[in-house]
């Protein structure tokens, strides 16, 4: 049998396909790290055992090769719906699918027909005997086709069928990206789907001549377009759908190991090396690498020996998957936040310039202090603030290169200086053109023209910003510049604030000692003229009979004096008190002990009665001089009362930290305009009591901490209330032991 010009076609097109098949199962071999390449590569293995040994057949006269390589094709191509629907799903997900029993069953139908069709001679379920037959002028071997051929090919295509609606289904709810890509698949599937229903509904030019695998060779070509094309076993097209080219932030491609695989034309200019592409993200940008996955900025990208500018970078990464759901990678995506971590930057320089004018003692210490941050932080050569003194303005601080330039004190700014004195006398901020300036230390630090911002300290003086190389100033320089001036007015307010604060602390420290040193000798020399009394009034009592009027007036001449030396002791004691600035001053006091002590004399002098209702235990935080404020207020109750007997009813209520005494008496009460001002200084000792009289006890309460006011008693009387803190029960009467 001559090889004729069709069958010859025919074999050139197996050939074709077997050469194409077979370098795609090669290629996806290379790539079996990915999963949809092993379902790929089988289904290119078996479409190339079919289509070589279609081949074999149409070349060969014998019966038995022609039988045995027909047999083969069929097996062969028995797996071909199988492995395309391992493929589909490999292709869409198929982790539900990734299932032994469910791959074992897809095998199923093609393992027992290859069983049927190799032991065919032993039964008479199917017939692959095959009979040479000459239709249309080509002869070829023709295999039969009985029932387990249609048995098997209804199976095959519904497999097929179910493979293309997991590829369509899957388009349709897919990124734009792989759309085109799954399309180009579907669509060069359909090739060798078509060529295979013309052979099985004999619409072929002869009944054994298969087209499938010459379409196979066409569908592979148009496959190996959209492998090459969309590269899906890679991780670089993957990212196609979110990469710009023209975006201005820098963006890098990253595969699982982070090595760059992709990159816009922005981190060219970013890192400053042209290929990027296939060297590790550790190499070119180390800092980068460590800072992946936090929220650290990164400066440093490599691009030392670039002419590029500093530059700072937040990076931020989005995980790359593929059709499946798997990892593939990362996006990189440099966002520029220069200007905000500047901004930020200068936040944080003027909070911490903030904190040193906190700690500045004097208006020079502040200028110094905003001079620094205008030449640190805002980038001027030009600073100076220059503070108000009488007519003119004082240069308190300068700039380094003005102060470099300057040959001694610079000179105060006068009304004649023009622009500067306007701006501070109108109060008003704004740019002037260094040229213009005749304030000789801006003139000479500036050749030509430039500009100044002038900005008013309120009544404080000026501040000045400026640079000779500034063409106009942003609006961020000129809002950091005003917040600075507002900042550094206020601390040269606070400074001169805290002086005067000062210099009145001195003075009444200082009136402090004179006052004491006067109460001292007043003191002493009272003492000295009590004790000569006393000793003149003893010699004098020889002298007087006992029973005789002059008697009786020496005695009070005695007592007299023995009072004015007891008052002189207890000025004293108020006197240290008072001016005692030590936390030691205070001390729980008992309150029964000391109400016992400070009414003792007065119910000896005075025809009274006084109840007290105090716990035992009770105490109140005060000093030495407790008792003679309880005195003074019930000296105070028995001086006012109209009454035969004077009543005085004592009682103690607890109100949480305070304790409360009430002084209540049966007197004519007090009326309501007195209680606000019954303990001001300008309400005698001769309007209340004989002794210190009421101020002293406000003055006393208000050292206590406390407070003291009057209420109504009924149904008479007043009631004076004295409010205190509670003391420390088992300090109070350790002390006392």
């Amino acid at each position: 049998m001559e090889l004729d010009l069709a069958r010859l076609v025919f074999v050139a097109g197996n050939l074709a396909a077997g050469v194409v098949t077979g370098w795609l199962a090669v290629y996806a071999w290379r790539h079996r790290d990915v999963p949809e390449a092993i379902p790929f590569g089988g289904l290119a293995t078996v479409v190339c055992v079919w289509a070589v040994a279609d081949t074999v057949a149409l070349l060969t006269t014998n019966p038995t090769v022609a039988t045995v390589s027909t047999v083969v094709s069929t097996i062969a191509d028995s797996h071909v719906a199988p492995l395309w629907v391992l493929f589909a799903l490999a292709y869409t997900g198929y982790d539900q699918w990734d299932r032994p029993r469910i791959l074992a069953a897809l095998l199923v139908a093609p393992l027992v027909y290859s069983i049927v069709l190799v032991t065919a001679p032993l039964h008479s379920l199917a017939d692959v005997t095959v009979t040479f037959q000459t239709v249309n002028g080509i002869v070829a071997p023709v295999r039969p086709r009985g029932a387990p051929f249609w048995l098997f090919t209804t199976v095959a295509y519904l497999l097929l069928v179910f493979g293309y609606y997991r590829l369509v289904e899957f388009s349709v709810r897919s990124r734009r990206v792989y759309r085109r890509q799954t399309a180009t698949i579907v669509g060069a599937s359909l090739f060798p789907l078509i060529a295979n229903g013309v052979d099985v509904l004999g619409f072929a030019p002869h009944p054994g001549v298969d087209m499938t695998p010459l379409a196979f060779a066409l569908a592979g070509a148009f496959v190996g377009w959209a492998l090459f094309e969309y590269d899906f076993l890679t991780v670089a097209p993957l990212a196609s759908d979110a990469l710009v080219e023209e975006l201005p932030d820098p963006v890098l491609v990253l595969d699982t190991d982070d090595r760059i695989v992709d990159h816009n034309q922005a981190a060219v200019a970013a890192f400053g090396v042209e290929a990027l592409c296939g060297r590790a993200l550790a190499d070119v940008a180390p800092e980068l690498r460590d800072r992946l996955g936090t929220d650290r900025l990164v400066s440093d990208l490599g691009a030392a020996g670039s002419d590029s500018s500093y530059a700072v970078f937040r990076p931020q990464t989005r995980t790359i998957t593929d059709r499946a759901g798997r990892v593939r990678g990362r996006l990189l995506l440099l966002r520029d936040v220069t200007v905000q971590q500047r901004r930020l930057d200068r936040v944080e320089a003027l909070q911490a310039t903030t904190e040193q004018f906190i700690q500045a003692r004097i208006d020079d210490q502040v200028a110094e202090i905003a001079v620094s941050f205008v030449e640190g932080v805002l980038d001027q050569e030009i600073a100076a603030v220059l503070l108000a003194e009488d007519d003119r303005l004082r240069p308190a601080a300068l700039s380094t290169e003005m102060a470099s330039i300057i040959d001694g004190r610079p000179p105060d700014v006068t009304p004649e200086d023009g622009a500067l004195w306007d701006a501070y006398e109108h109060a008003q901020p704004g740019v002037i053109e260094t040229d213009g300036a005749t304030w000789s230390p801006i003139s000479d630090c500036v050749d030509g023209s430039g500009l100044l911002l002038v900005i008013p300290l309120d009544e404080a003086g000026l501040l000045l910003v400026g640079s000779g190389s500034a063409e106009e100033y942003s609006a961020e320089d000129r809002q950091f510049a005003n917040i600075l001036a507002g900042a550094t007015a206020t601390a040269i307010e606070r400074v001169s604030r805290e002086e005067e604060l000062r210099e009145n602390r001195r003075i009444v420290r200082q009136r402090t000692e004179q006052l004491d040193f006067l109460n001292g000798v007043l003191r002493h020399n009272i003492r000295n003229g009590m004790q000569v009394i006393d000793s003149n009034a003893d010699l004098l009592a020889r002298f007087v009979d006992t029973d005789s009027d002059g008697q009786r007036h020496l005695t009070r001449i005695q007592e007299r004096s023995s009072e004015l030396a007891t008052l002189t002791e207890t000025i004293r004691s108020i006197t240290d008190t008072l001016t005692d600035e030590t936390d030691e001053r205070l001390w729980p006091v008992p309150l029964e002990g000391t109400l016992t002590t400070g009414l003792g004399d007065v119910s000896d002098q005075h025809d009274v009665s006084i109840e007290t209702d105090i716990a035992d235990e009770t105490t109140v935080l005060a000093n030495d001089l407790l008792a003679d404020v309880f005195e003074s207020v019930v000296r105070n109750a028995i001086e006012h009362n109209d009454r035969e007997t004077t009543r005085i009813e004592i009682t103690v209520q607890d109100v949480g930290e305070w304790v409360q005494v009430h002084i209540a008496d049966n007197g004519p009460g007090v009326s309501d305009h007195l209680k606000e001002s019954l303990f001001e200084r300008n309400v005698g000792i001769s309007d209340t009591a004989h002794g210190f009289g009421l101020y002293f006890v406000a003055i006393m309460m208000d050292l206590y901490g406390g407070d003291v006011w009057f209420e109504d008693n009924d149904p008479r009387g007043a009631i004076a209330v004295l409010e205190f803190q509670r003391g420390d029960t088992e300090q109070a009467f350790s002390s006392a032991e």
